[in-house]
């Protein structure tokens, strides 16, 4: 059997219309910090919020994420993903931002015997909304505002996304090599904690 492993994981960011997602390839040996990063990367997240794995949400007594005093999990950095993703249609939840709440469900679809050191894109859909927008309630409002809004209200997300006067978010944009191009940046496999 080869020592080379390698999972292929699509990544759904729950209750958003249509569907943001995004489809990774990771080596086995990376633990849950790296596949944290790898996500933020993918989706283009920020990384400037907390975040969770777990089979539940928020709140899982196995949960996997930085410890800290108000939040009693599993060391996310020493932890592999190899410990969970064991066989194909595996899942997982990912919530990033607890306040405004990012659920993502992660599905193992395939496992192959590739020499990879480092996450890559495959395949998305969808821009991912930006941060602090107010959850899915914020989001969908954003969108109806580009969609339908007002002069002034959408004059208002424009300056708050730093965008040009006449640009318009779109929520259909996405953009692999840029998706790559972030997740490069990535630590290799072997430079884990």
């Amino acid at each position: 059997m080869p020592r080379f492993k390698t999972l292929q994981l699509k990544i759904t960011l729950l209750e958003t219309r249509p569907s943001v997602w995004r489809r990774i390839v990771i080596p086995y040996g990376f633990n849950f910090y790296q596949l944290h990063q790898a996500i933020q990367a993918a989706f283009g997240w920020e990384n400037s919020h907390l975040f969770e794995f777990g089979k539940q949400a928020l709140s899982d007594p196995d949960g996997i994420g930085i410890p800290n005093d108000e939040m009693p999990v599993k060391d996310a950095r020493r932890i592999k993903i190899s410990t969970i993703f064991r066989k194909i249609s595996d899942k997982f939840t990912y919530v990033y931002d607890f306040g405004d709440h990012w659920e993502h469900q992660i599905v193992l679809e395939e496992i192959t015997n590739k020499e990879i050191y480092t996450a890559y894109c495959i395949g998305g859909k969808n821009e991912c909304p930006p941060e602090d927008v107010g959850s899915t309630h914020g989001y969908r409002e954003m969108v109806d505002t580009f969609a339908h809004g007002t002069a002034a209200k959408k004059r208002s997300y424009r300056q708050w996304l730093g965008l040009r006067s006449n640009e318009d978010w779109d929520r259909a944009y996405y953009n692999q090599r840029e998706v790559n191009k972030r997740m490069a940046l990535i630590a290799p496999e072997e430079l884990t904690f």
